[in-house]
């Protein structure tokens, strides 16, 4: 008799390894894997950048079939927190804008908003900046994020801020409380509460290649801790953050051989 559990499995750094969804050479053997084995999981990803459907339909695209339950992203549950506002900016790219229009958010194009969303923006520049900030400022809009991830890994291999490092940049310029920030993604109470619908009464080990937004703030919610070393982060990284996961891997197949061998058997 194996363990009764649940896996939470991070998307960037862990089932692929760049933006455009690559999957790693052992991605698609771990899923055969994971349905052979009837073991149930929920893929969770602050992407803010891709509606979730597109998501779905890319990985499908490459092999990855998942039910819309099966997935579970920042974005997806942002337009029922946003609902409570009658006009948002959103620091955004158009297809996420256009997103939260199609699920009845009120984006408007200028800082008279009550609220600003700030999700992952590669077409960010100073007008987008100044909208936000004058509407933080002027118009005392709600600070929103669709997560507070710092650094992402771009798909040539280079870094840059991710949406959290944003929104620190907006509350420092603008004096917005830290405290007052809400954030919809991982590791919110609110996306965890999500993420375990369904999993009731099973024991939750979680893989990230994210320590700092997954894996540290998941020991509060007695997840298993699973460091992956295939994305942004390293082992060295994971060192000076003085943090001790409850396993490493270097590869999906390492973690496969991991369930195996101390969750099935």
């Amino acid at each position: 008799m194996g363990k009764d559990f649940a896996l939470l499995l991070d998307l960037d750094g862990v089932l692929v390894k760049n933006k455009n969804l690559d999957l790693f050479d052992d991605t698609l053997t771990f899923f055969r894997f994971l349905r052979e084995k009837n073991i149930p999981f929920k893929v969770v990803s602050n992407n803010s950048r891709i509606p979730p459907e597109e998501i779905r339909k890319k990985l499908a695209q490459k092999g990855i079939e998942l039910k819309e339950e099966e997935l579970l992203t920042a974005l997806k549950v942002a337009p029922s927190y946003l609902k409570r506002f009658k006009s948002v900016y959103a620091l955004a790219e158009d297809r996420v804008k256009d997103y939260l229009r199609q699920n009845g958010i009120n984006v408007v194009e200028d800082y008279n908003a009550e609220a600003v969303f700030v999700a992952q923006d590669k077409t960010i520049n100073f007008e987008k900046v100044k909208n936000a900030t004058t509407a933080l400022r002027l118009k005392g809009a709600k600070l929103v994020a669709v997560n507070l991830n710092k650094l992402a890994k771009d798909t040539d291999g280079l870094f840059y801020p991710a949406t959290g490092s944003w929104v620190q940049l907006l509350a420092h310029a603008t004096d917005y409380p830290p405290e007052e920030i809400v954030s919809l993604g991982k590791p919110s109470k609110e996306f965890f509460k999500k993420a375990l619908e369904g999993f009731e009464g099973k024991e939750i080990y979680f893989a990230s290649d994210d320590f700092y937004t997954d894996l540290i703030p998941a020991e509060e919610f007695g997840f298993k801790t699973l460091f992956m070393t295939t994305g942004k982060y390293s082992v060295h990284d994971l060192e000076k953050a003085n943090y001790k996961p409850f396993r490493v891997f270097d590869s999906l197949t390492r973690l496969k051989e991991f369930i195996e061998k101390e969750l099935l058997s």
